[in-house]
């Protein structure tokens, strides 16, 4: 009868072993990318090689607020870039799409394009993610905070001016995915405020954004 309860006794530590073992390792799984350093983070968003992201973007000037909700895909390698407004109504439908030499602006609405050819490197776009990546990573001034809930990545730009001086951009702890970017003039008063509301990062591939090939056409936006 000893035996017999000896042997249940060490069945039952066994399976609860077992089972603790085999949740520890799924909650450590679940929880990897939460569990990443600051630095860790910070090489992570530095090693981007492409994303899609749709952002709302205020831009405040000493006359007005203007408001835009963006569609972003950006692939590092080649500078591959396409930017659309979804938002306001009165530009919806205006594109700009860069294959790497070529520059094409378009308007949907209007059904209107042109081709800018051989058009330099269009990375200045100073409001995507790409840009900030590029700045931070060219700047001699960085900086790495961190609050509760998220990692904070701070630039002063390298060949900034009176507008646009310093960046700073938010990432989410938990899912290690930029939460927002502010853009800072030399004051250091935000002048652009960008949210992302949604984003997936290195999914992306060439044929993604460059859907077809830039033809030249006769119509002028």
């Amino acid at each position: 009868m000893k035996k017999i309860i000896l042997i249940s006794i060490v069945i039952i530590v066994i399976i609860i072993a077992f089972f603790i073992k085999t949740n520890y390792k799924i909650f450590n799984l679940g929880n990897n990318m939460s569990n990443k350093s600051a630095d860790e983070i910070e090489k992570y968003i530095l090693d981007i090689n492409s994303y899609e992201l749709t952002s709302n973007i205020t831009i405040q000037t000493n006359k007005n607020t203007n408001i835009y909700v963006i569609k972003e895909k950006c692939i590092k390698d080649n500078n591959i870039f396409k930017q659309e407004i979804l938002e306001p109504e009165n530009v919806k439908g205006i594109s700009f799409m860069y294959d790497g030499t070529n520059l094409k602006v378009e308007n949907s609405k209007l059904n209107l394009n042109k081709i800018y050819e051989n058009y330099p490197y269009i990375g200045e776009n100073t409001i995507t993610l790409m840009s900030f990546i590029n700045d931070y990573m060219e700047s001699n001034e960085t900086n790495i905070s961190q609050n509760e809930n998220e990692v904070i990545l701070e630039t002063k730009l390298k060949n900034g001016n009176k507008y646009i001086a310093y960046k700073k951009l938010y990432i989410s702890k938990d899912t290690v995915t930029p939460i927002k970017l502010e853009i800072q003039d030399i004051t250091q008063k935000t002048s652009i405020y960008i949210l992302y509301n949604e984003i997936k990062i290195n999914n992306l591939q060439k044929e993604d954004i460059l859907a077809f090939k830039l033809k030249e056409v006769s119509k002028d936006i």
